[in-house]
């Protein structure tokens, strides 16, 4: 592999790799929000099974990660190979998101059969969608400032999903209408037609760009494992995007319960709501990515997850009381930065990781390291989600009646000091990261020199490694 310290590339395919942050995250985001809210108040199942399920779905996603990144990391064709297994998975991926927000009516007893087995195929679906495009993006090109840029057009997609989606409980209301009790299904079609147009436009304009593949060859082994967690700076990555996701995981799956019962605000309200953090998010990724080159990566997420923490904590904790809609949108407004960081930097960091890996180990397994860490973060999310549902039922919340008083002051504690304080544990956690623009640089000139068969000094690195 030639490891070049600058490589551009074209706004076109910047453009169409930044759409798999919507193909990545629309279905993830809408499963995150309202899953546990689509099991408890449309299926009618127990919030504790509820939140089991999804957790146990989340367990398979992480199993599967390194299976599907060894797997990506030796695929041999002459199409690349991460490219194949993207377009090989978009109809399956859209048709289990359908059926994953489907209720058919069925008894109890049948209804957790079914939500169990579509939830284990909707995560393989998303694991091979995910891993595949995540490690094309570390593969098409090796600069610092450019992966975070490829991360902040990834982000910016996510943010996208946020402003698509903020209507979905109007539209399912709509469609409800149209289609009797299948409101949600025809709603979720919507989305993955637009999925499939964006993963097919992600396969055909980065054709030709997965270059990086002199190392394919490079199988996995155990031992891969135990290496990656003696990279310092994989291991930091990978606490705090799984503290962060932990945190990010209830946060998106309580929103709705307290947006609506302690916030008391309308369908209409909340879908404005989400419209205005969609559209935030486009500019804060675009933020993030300066403040990732003018400062560094780690200076990013200090500044944006620390200003989200500390709001969380003073302005739902303390300040904001029922119907007090303004204060919402002023919370909405300072967490943008933070909500933004917790999905672009750590991808823009992985790469970079991915290479001292390589340094260190001289086997480059981007798929390894990037299913990994998924790992690591989806495990993470389903002891959130298996967390929530149980919370929800020790708090006392009944879907079909009012809540008390205590279920309330329950629901703002959990969304304000638990999910902010997690934010400001990351903050702490981040200033140990020791992978600078000027330090990557080090070990990409490192690797260039072996591979142009001069002898290197690891020992240069061992504040890395």
């Amino acid at each position: 592999m030639e490891h070049k310290i600058s490589e551009k590339l074209p706004f076109k395919v910047r453009l169409s790799y930044g759409l798999s942050g919507y193909t990545s995250f629309i279905t993830w985001t809408l499963f995150s929000m309202y899953g546990l809210f689509f099991f408890t108040d449309i299926v009618g199942l127990n919030p504790t099974f509820a939140g089991a399920i999804i957790s146990l779905g989340t367990l398979w996603d992480a199993i599967t990660d390194p299976i599907v990144g060894s797997i990506s990391d030796n695929l041999k064709c002459k199409y690349g190979r991460r490219r194949p297994l993207i377009i090989g998975v978009a109809i399956p991926f859209a048709i289990i998101s359908v059926l994953l927000f489907t209720n058919f009516g069925l008894s109890e007893g049948a209804s957790k059969v079914y939500y169990v087995v579509i939830i284990l195929l909707y995560y393989t679906a998303q694991t091979v969608l995910d891993i595949a495009s995540s490690s094309l993006g570390s593969e098409m090109t090796l600069d610092y400032d450019e992966r975070s840029t490829l991360a902040t057009f990834k982000n910016f997609f996510c943010m996208v999903v946020m402003i698509i989606i903020s209507p979905t409980l109007m539209m399912v209301t709509y469609f409800d209408e149209k289609f009797a009790g299948y409101g949600w299904s025809a709603t979720v079609a919507v989305f993955m037609l637009i999925a499939l147009v964006f993963i097919y436009t992600l396969w055909r304009n980065t054709r030709g760009y997965e270059k990086h593949l002199e190392n394919s060859a490079s199988k996995f082994e155990l031992k891969d494992i135990k290496e990656i967690f003696k990279n310092k700076s994989a291991r930091i990555v990978m606490l705090i995007f799984a503290i962060a996701i932990f945190g990010n995981s209830i946060n998106l799956a309580i929103q709705v319960y307290y947006y609506s019962y302690y916030v008391q605000m309308s369908e209409g309200q909340i879908a404005s709501v989400m419209a205005y953090a969609g559209f935030l998010g486009c500019f804060a990724a675009i933020g993030i990515d300066v403040l990732c080159k003018k400062c560094s990566k780690k200076a990013a997420w200090i500044i944006a997850c620390g200003i989200e923490g500390a709001s969380m904590i003073a302005l739902v904790g303390i300040f904001i009381k029922p119907g007090q809609l303004t204060m919402i949108y002023v919370l909405v407004t300072l967490m943008a930065l933070g909500l933004a960081a917790i999905y672009q930097v750590p991808w823009s960091m992985i790469p970079d990781c991915v290479d001292v890996q390589e340094l260190a180990t001289k086997k480059r397994l981007d798929g390894i390291v990037f299913g990994f860490i998924a790992f690591i973060q989806k495990v993470s999310g389903a002891v959130a989600i298996a967390l929530v549902g149980t919370i929800l039922e020790i708090i006392g919340y009944n879907a079909a009646g009012v809540q008390t008083q205590a279920t309330l002051g329950a629901m703002k504690a959990v969304y304000g000091f638990g999910c902010g304080g997690v934010l400001i544990l990351t903050v702490l956690i981040v200033l140990a990261y020791p992978l600078s623009k000027k330090r990557h640089n080090d070990v990409l000139k490192a690797l260039e020199d072996r591979s142009n068969g001069k002898e290197i000094d690891i020992k240069e690195f061992k504040d890395l490694i």
